[in-house]
C-alpha cells in the first residue's frame, strides 16, 4: 500500500512538471530549443514550487526560458515591488512593462547579456524569465513579444 501511495504521489509530481514544460515552446522566433525541458517540483509543509527551463540557440546567441510557480517565484517577486531605473555606461536595471505584464530587466551592455523577469501572476506567484547572452536588449523584447504570456498565465 505504501508503494502504491508513493508511486501515485511521484507520478502526480512528474505529470505536474511535464505539464509546466508543455508551456515552454520548442522554438521562439529564430531560436531553436537545444535541450529537453528540465523541471523540478518541490513540496514542503509550508509551500509548493514548480520550475521548468529550456535552452535555445540562434548561432552564437543563447537564451534560457525559465518558468517558476509558487514559492520560488514569490522569492523573486521583490524585484517588482520598488519602481526603479538605473542606467550607466555598463548596465541597465529597470522595472517596466513587457506587453501588459510588469517586468524587471538587468542588462550588461558590454557583454550583451542579462535577464528579463516577467511577472505573470502576483496572486498565484508565477514568473517567466529570459536569461540571455550575446544578444541586444531590443531582440530580447521582440522575443518576449512572441511568447504567448497570457496563454501561459491562463494555463498555470
Amino acid at each position: 500500500m505504501k508503494k502504491l501511495i508513493l508511486s501515485a504521489v511521484f507520478t502526480h509530481l512528474l505529470i505536474a512538471g511535464s505539464n509546466l514544460c508543455n508551456l515552454l515552446p520548442a522554438k521562439v522566433q529564430n531560436y531553436v530549443a537545444t535541450s529537453k525541458c528540465e523541471y523540478t517540483n518541490v513540496e514542503s509543509n509550508s509551500q509548493k514550487s514548480m520550475q521548468a527551463s529550456r535552452d535555445y540557440k540562434n548561432g552564437k546567441k543563447q537564451i534560457t526560458l525559465q518558468l517558476l510557480k509558487g514559492g520560488l517565484a514569490s522569492q523573486m517577486m521583490s524585484s517588482f515591488m520598488m519602481p526603479m531605473q538605473i542606467e550607466t555606461d555598463e548596465i541597465i536595471m529597470k522595472v517596466t512593462k513587457c506587453k501588459s505584464f510588469k517586468c524587471a530587466i538587468t542588462y550588461n551592455k558590454k557583454d550583451k547579456g542579462g535577464v528579463v523577469i516577467v511577472l505573470l501572476d502576483e496572486n498565484t506567484p508565477s514568473i517567466i524569465s529570459v536569461m540571455f547572452e550575446n544578444t541586444d536588449i531590443g531582440e530580447i523584447y521582440n522575443i518576449i513579444n512572441k511568447i504567448e504570456l497570457s496563454k501561459i498565465k491562463n494555463e498555470l
